[in-house]
């Protein structure tokens, strides 16, 4: 059996309990088409393959192919790429424009640039369920006022609705990892695009504020807005990044100069 790859950042999921609340969980149907992120030994896989009309599924192991051509070569509704996700484009995979349900264990040190591909695919996507280390799980869906909000978890909460099913204690993956790990669902959210103006202009105010997240907004964004013109937008000056909700940073994109 092949070993997991600390380089790649492998835990392979093994809990027959969990697969099976994943499973259930997830719910799929028989015309539904899945992109799997990470096939690895093919657990989760194997388990889709008799309930769904069609799965792609991404590998970029080159050590589990072998195993995984064997089970495309079984099945007629399977195939296998050996390849990085963040080279798939699902608008190329999509038959008949059907929307992908997107499902994966992602390997904890990739996390944040498949968040960002995601968002980028978003369009082609039904619904999402990605199982995470627990403290970025935590990151994507922390609420304003938090010290895990961020960034990306302005973007994630922008593009998609959230819903954090399940956690999940590391004796159930081989090897151990020694954290903690959620499943959580997300749904696009309709006509939001991330490389609309609306999403860039988002993207460059986040960096800009969360660069300087210890300094006042009034400090880190000086160059593009007084103070008065944050009360006058009902937003205290004096805050920090951390403390502004999606809903603030939308109402200073619509305020700045087009």
């Amino acid at each position: 059996m092949v070993r997991a790859k600390k380089s790649l950042g492998q835990n392979f999921l093994t809990d027959e309990l969990i697969l099976n609340r994943i499973l259930e969980t997830v719910n799929p149907k028989k015309q539904d088409q899945f992109f799997e992120i990470g096939s690895g030994r093919g657990a989760l896989t194997k388990r889709l393959i008799p309930k769904i009309k069609r799965i792609d599924s991404v590998e970029i192991d080159k050590d589990l192919i072998s195993s995984l051509r064997k089970l495309e070569s079984s099945s007629t509704n399977l195939t296998i790429y050996q390849d990085s996700v963040l080279k798939i484009n699902l608008d190329k995979l999509s038959r008949n424009k059907s929307k992908f349900r997107v499902i994966g264990n992602l390997p904890y040190n990739l996390s944040s640039k498949i968040m960002l591909w995601t968002f980028n695919n978003a369009e082609h996507i039904f619904d999402i369920h990605y199982m995470f280390q627990k403290e970025f799980g935590e990151r994507l869906v922390s609420p304003p006022g938090n010290k895990t909000y961020g960034r990306l978890s302005v973007l994630t909460q922008y593009m998609f609705d959230s819903e954090d099913l399940f956690e999940i204690l590391p004796e159930s993956f081989t090897p151990k990892p020694s954290v903690d790990s959620i499943f959580i669902k997300f749904q696009p959210k309709l006509q939001k695009d991330i490389n609309s103006l609306e999403a860039i202009r988002l993207q460059e105010l986040t960096r800009l504020m969360f660069s300087k997240r210890r300094k006042k907004i009034s400090t880190s964004c000086k160059k593009i807005l007084q103070p008065n013109e944050f009360i006058d937008l009902g937003i205290d000056p004096d805050d920090r990044p951390e403390s502004l909700s999606l809903n603030d940073f939308l109402k200073i994109i619509k305020y700045l100069p087009k």
